[in-house]
């Protein structure tokens, strides 16, 4: 779950509300970044189900006492985390065993970033690299083969989707950068990659509360974005528990249209 307070509320996110968020925003990404052909297909549907494994998880939120909040992506217990990742891998490479080859080296760099160590973890990272390297020959066989450079060059997309749909879930739409969630206090990290940025790293600043201009744009034009969130009420958690609190609390859109300066998102 991705969660953020708000006004006496506890605004929650389905991670596979996020994931599907930053599959349509991948859709739109400059055309020189989005693969041609079949390749596209899997990696705009790897993108947009590269957190499924948390899609049982998030049907029932766990409560977090030593923080008084639900427990979220960053803090969740890292064993029971492991074995739902290892979960949404297998359906994914049940699909496109090139999508979890991108998702595996995904959640890597996550763990890396994360600093994370356990006996478990250990494991999951051997592992993993065991499937990737069954993945990389596999991949070899094809009759058009991925290489490193397509590779390096999709993982980035779903790094930026990935990291562009988090900005918007964890930050209130229309605060001031001042208020920004630290980790895109420098803008996005790798977007400086891509060919368009000449070297950049894209940043983001709201307008207002329905509009988010990035700079320099990564889409070929303007995109409206819901999100599916539920505002779950403190006072509803002390009386009903976490639980029957968040499945009583209906679901609404939060509307976002993302945006560039002016002459930057015309098709």
């Amino acid at each position: 779950m991705i969660c953020r307070e708000q006004d006496g509320t506890i605004v929650m996110v389905k991670q596979h509300e996020h994931g599907r968020l930053a599959g349509e925003l991948a859709k739109w990404f400059k055309d020189e970044q989005v693969p041609e052909s079949v390749r596209r297909d899997e990696v705009l549907w790897s993108i947009a189900n590269h957190d499924r494994g948390w899609i049982d998880l998030d049907e029932t939120p766990f409560w977090n006492d030593a923080e008084n909040a639900p427990y979220s992506f960053i803090d969740f217990p890292v064993v029971p985390k492991l074995t739902f990742y290892r979960r949404g891998l297998n359906e994914i490479e049940a699909v496109s065993s090139y999508g979890a080859l991108l998702c595996s080296l995904h959640f890597e760099r996550l763990i890396e970033v994360s600093g994370e160590e356990c006996p478990e973890l250990d494991e999951y990272q051997k592992d993993e690299a065991e499937r990737r390297a069954r993945i990389h020959r596999e991949l070899e066989q094809r009759a058009v083969p991925i290489g490193e450079d397509e590779l390096y060059v999709d993982a980035r997309l779903l790094q930026f989707c990935d990291d562009l749909s988090l900005y918007m879930a964890l930050n209130r739409p229309g605060s001031p950068k001042s208020e920004e969630h630290p980790w895109w206090k420098d803008g996005f990290s790798g977007s400086e990659d891509f060919k368009f940025t000449s070297g950049r790293v894209i940043t983001a600043e709201w307008q207002d509360e329905s509009t988010l201009r990035l700079e320099p744009f990564p889409f070929t034009h303007e995109v409206e974005t819901v999100i599916i969130l539920r505002r779950v009420s403190r006072k509803d958690i002390t009386d009903k528990g976490i639980v029957r609190a968040y499945r009583e609390t209906p679901e609404e859109e939060c509307r976002i249209m993302v945006t560039g300066f002016p002459g930057e998102t015309s098709a």
